[in-house]
């Protein structure tokens, strides 16, 4: 009996042993080597469970009192911009067109043109529009040539196009722009520098980040919401008004739209918190519902993503405040962008809800649009 006893002590030891194994190197992998250091020095913070400390050889990560890995600091100036939280409306125009879908059996099927794909050059003339797709097809009626761009790679394809009523087809839904309303989250009171959603404008039809040409963000009046609830995302409803142009979008990343304001927005100015100062806990976030002015709103950061630090989805939130439950039954599509304060600075804004449960999404570190928009 003691021997059986001894077995399972000493196999469910191992076990336990393996595991914290596994998870000691797992921090090991995802903890971020620099670390983001402004000329007052190091503040302290960390990333969930593993905490940042400063010892006699420069800063390591602990959990607990287990020492986990050497981390550097990298002197770093902390931007100081004002938070915006209101609707803007954006208009993106893409560096070429992308393809929505192909007829079946279509010469543009047969020859492997995919969703997604964006055709830059057709018949060696530069498109960037639907109709300077259809009039570069209509060329040549024994062969077209088109040069596409997937997934970082250039592809040149050749195709027989079809005579439809003296019209040739290949056989393409294209799409040349996009527009929709998002929340602007931060703007340079002195460069006009902005930012805004916090994730990429992608194309509806495929999910594809929409290359961008050119682009323009105006002012949006939003009239009314449709609320959130489980298993279906609300969203602001409202209406952009294109001829109130209030500045230029030079990037479309997965961090977000960036630009410049033609006329810096002034107001309250915050600094912004590095990634391992954002912490779990209490904070709030900056919206615009239903055509109001901003207004802060209570949220709790539940947890720390250690796998997209410096993604879009760097922290889960949940909101917490009443009223704006109430309003909008929590995040809703045009509340990306969204900025979140905490601890009186910066620390990220709103980019997706959770479908399942819409009280709760995801944000993005400060730190990142911060990075995206000035280096």
């Amino acid at each position: 009996m003691f021997k059986k006893l001894t077995k399972i002590f000493s196999g469910t030891a191992a076990a336990a042993a393996a595991f914290l194994t596994a998870a000691l190197c797992c921090f090991y992998a995802v903890l971020p080597c620099n670390i983001s250091v402004a000329a007052e020095g190091f503040e302290g913070g960390g990333f969930s469970a593993a905490v940042l400390k400063q010892t006699d050889s420069g800063l390591c990560y602990y959990i607990g009192d287990i020492p986990i890995k050497t981390a550097f600091a990298v002197a770093k100036e902390r931007k100081s911009v004002v938070l915006c939280g209101t609707p803007f409306g954006i208009k993106l125009r893409s560096d070429g067109v992308m393809v929505i879908s192909s007829v079946e059996h279509s010469p543009a099927a047969e020859a492997g043109i995919k969703s997604g794909d964006i055709i830059t050059e057709v018949n060696g003339r530069n498109v960037f529009t639907n109709s300077e797709f259809s009039d570069a097809v209509q060329q040549n009626p024994h062969g077209t040539s088109i040069i596409l761009e997937r997934d970082g790679d250039e592809i040149c394809i050749a195709l027989t196009p079809e005579n439809h009523g003296g019209q040739l087809r290949v056989g393409l839904y294209v799409r040349d722009s996009a527009a929709g309303i998002g929340t602007l989250t931060f703007c340079d009171s002195e460069t006009g520098i902005f930012g805004g959603l916090g994730h990429a404008v992608s194309d509806t039809s495929t999910g594809s980040e929409i290359p961008l040409k050119s682009g323009e963000i105006t002012q949006a009046d939003i009239f009314d919401v449709v609320k959130s609830k489980e298993g279906t995302a609300g969203e602001l409803c409202g209406k952009i008004i294109s001829d109130c142009i209030i500045g230029e979008i030079s990037q479309n990343t997965p961090s977000g739209v960036f630009g410049t304001l033609y006329e810096p927005v002034s107001g309250i100015e915050y600094e912004t918190s590095f990634r391992h100062e954002v912490h779990t806990g209490a904070a709030t976030i900056l919206a615009t519902v239903n055509g109001e002015e901003p207004k802060e709103y209570s949220i709790e950061i539940e947890r720390i993503n250690l796998f997209d630090l410096e993604g879009s989805k760097g922290m889960v939130i949940r909101i917490t405040d009443e009223e704006l439950l109430e309003k909008t039954g929590g995040i809703v599509r045009g509340m990306s962008g969204s900025p979140i304060i905490q601890d009186g600075r910066f620390a990220g804004a709103v980019t997706h809800v959770l479908v399942n449960d819409p009280t709760r999404g995801y944000g993005i570190f400060a730190e990142n649009m911060i990075e995206t928009a000035y280096y």
